[in-house]
């Protein structure tokens, strides 16, 4: 993957967008009048079919939703318990690359989406999607070090032009199937709260004052899904917005931004610190998309074939593609396919 220093990546910035002047250190940035936005990728785009798909193995606890692999291996957060027995709290596992659970933490986020990891392996950030919130804590104890706003959430909004959402083969393929009695159990049941549905087609409802850590009358909307550090920044999708945007913890500013391919964007991923390109994992399509970080433009995209596990947590890291698809019942599967 084409590296970039930071000198020539504000360079690129300025040239791009019209609105930035570029300086020598990320301190010294000095705006000058209202940054373009690039439009959204063209279609036409390259795209390739993806090669052979690895199962390394299940991912620790009840589910996965968010990822992230580093030097010390695979970073992957847990939906379940954050809605449940834990409210306002979630679980975050440390896995070896072989499966080996490393470490364990509970975290604050609700129905989180998406985890980040600090260049030094300290600190961790959590996409707390229903409370629209950006946490970071602590890597080694879980505890919180900051909360934020998430910019751009709200209700993922549906376009005319929208494709339509893949079927959840792999899904339906492996999670175990209700027998009769459980199937009129179920029927018996009273429906569930608006507040607390899942959608399949993943646009999500809010849960709101339904949960004792989170409180507030119910409203709809989600948060930050993939979340990945370079330089000391945060890239951050937004599916509600539709956006991956690049944001200055320190002042918690954004200073860059660009579409998303589709409405459904959930893990980022870049292959080396000082990369220019960014992947992005979008699970309605089932695909990969390398976009250039200044514009935004479709370098390269891979497609997964028909019945493979959907990509909700996505990395990137020593040529592979790593995701994990979020099935829950703690069946949810590490994969990885070479780029």
């Amino acid at each position: 993957m084409t590296a970039i220093n930071r000198r020539e990546w504000f360079h690129r910035v300025a040239a791009a967008g019209g609105g930035i002047a570029a300086a020598t250190r990320w301190t010294s940035i000095a705006h000058a009048g209202q940054a373009k936005t690039p439009a959204s990728p063209s279609p036409g785009y390259p795209s390739r079919p993806a090669g052979r798909i690895e199962h390394l193995f299940k991912a620790p606890g009840l589910s996965a939703n968010g990822m992230q692999c580093t030097d010390e291996g695979i970073w992957t957060i847990d939906v379940a318990g954050s809605r449940t027995d834990t409210p306002g709290r979630c679980k975050v596992y440390l896995s070896s690359y072989q499966g080996k659970l490393l470490r364990e933490l509970a975290p604050e986020g609700i129905g989180p989406s998406g985890i980040g990891v600090d260049a030094d392996n300290q600190t961790i950030w959590i996409g707390s999607t229903y409370s629209r919130e950006i946490i970071r804590a602590d890597a080694k104890t879980g505890n919180t070090v900051e909360k934020h706003f998430t910019p751009g959430a709200g209700v993922i909004y549906r376009m005319t032009n929208d494709i339509p959402p893949r079927p959840d083969t792999y899904g339906r393929s492996v999670r175990p199937r209700a027998t009769g009695g459980e199937r009129q159990n179920a029927a018996s049941q009273p429906a569930p709260a608006a507040s607390a549905v899942r959608t399949s087609d993943g646009l999500g409802v809010g849960r709101g004052g339904d949960v004792p850590a989170n409180p507030g009358p119910p409203a709809p909307g989600t948060g930050a899904h993939g979340i990945q550090t370079q330089f000391g920044r945060l890239w951050a999708a937004v599916p509600p917005a539709r956006m991956i945007y690049r944001i200055d913890p320190k002042t918690w500013t954004v200073e860059h931004m660009f579409p998303t391919v589709g409405y459904r964007p959930h893990g980022v991923g870049i292959e080396t610190p000082d990369a220019r390109y960014l992947w992005e994992a979008d699970t309605n399509m089932g695909a990969f998309f390398k976009r250039d970080m200044v514009t935004g433009d479709v370098a390269d995209s891979i497609q997964l074939p028909e019945g493979s596990p959907f990509p909700h947590g996505m990395s990137v890291w020593d040529g592979y593609i790593y995701w994990t698809d979020d099935i829950g019942g703690g069946l949810a599967p590490v994969c990885r396919v070479k780029i």
